[in-house]
């Protein structure tokens, strides 16, 4: 079992293979458009950036962007794709903790279901109270997670297959008592046998309650639940959950 800085470097080679990074760029580029004509924003915090999508997509839009990861893996990626860009923004390697400086944000992104790592609603409350003190007094915070009401409600352990070259990346769940297994298994053919190599982290399952209790423990004076970026409605049958703090 890896910590999620350790899981993370391992992947960072095969993350924008096993997620379409070019496609999601364009994709999430107009996606965070239509977001901002709602809650305009100049300085935004992407929390958990990964290989760089949200930050080099608000990075193209015009915004001032600090990107923070965990793994340095995957910080170096993004570093590379924001120089194939010709986009400059700041990035910080460092936890959900992580300060950002003397200037207030009026916006903090955690998406892409990087919450999750987090071991316990203690350490997700902890979370919240730190960003709020990262925010203007108009800021908001905008986290998006994987509805784990369903996934656990279907119990589907398979999650994606996809295929890299020669290679096959599958993602899948072990499904435990407040938590997920999240695995990745990579097997590899060349000249007719095959090799594998596992990696598995634990998520923690929060719910739409489990975070809206946290967020107004952690002072914010207002939550609204989503069912996409869009901001659609959440009737509990969507993917992803999306929550809207302030």
């Amino acid at each position: 079992m890896l910590k999620a800085e350790q899981f993370y470097d391992a992947l960072a080679d095969d993350y924008d293979a096993m997620t379409s990074f070019q496609d999601r760029l364009a994709t999430q580029r107009g996606v965070l458009t239509t977001l901002l004509e709602q809650l305009p924003a100049t300085q935004v915090v992407d929390m958990g950036c990964g290989t760089g999508v949200h930050a080099i997509a608000l990075a193209q839009l015009g915004l001032a962007v600090t990107a923070v990861d965990i793994s340095g893996g995957m910080l170096e990626k993004a570093r590379r794709h924001a120089a194939d860009a010709s986009v400059s923004l700041r990035f910080l390697h460092g936890d959900f903790l992580t300060p950002i400086g003397e200037t207030p944000a009026d916006l903090l992104l955690c998406l892409g279901n990087s919450l999750p790592h987090l071991p316990s609603l203690t350490a997700l409350t902890d979370i919240l109270k730190h960003w709020r003190t990262l925010l203007t007094n108009e800021g908001h915070v905008v986290i998006q997670l994987l509805n784990y009401k369903r996934i656990i409600r279907e119990g589907k352990r398979i999650v994606n297959i996809r295929r890299d070259g020669d290679r096959l990346l599958v993602r899948f769940y072990d499904f435990m008592e407040q938590q997920l297994r999240f695995n990745i298994l990579a097997i590899q053919e060349e000249n007719g046998a095959f090799t594998h190599e596992l990696r598995s982290t634990l998520l923690t399952a929060f719910t739409e309650q489990n975070i809206i209790e946290a967020a107004f423990e952690a002072g914010f004076g207002s939550v609204h639940s989503y069912g996409s970026l869009l901001l659609t409605p959440f009737t509990g049958k969507e993917t992803d959950l999306v929550l809207l703090l302030h």
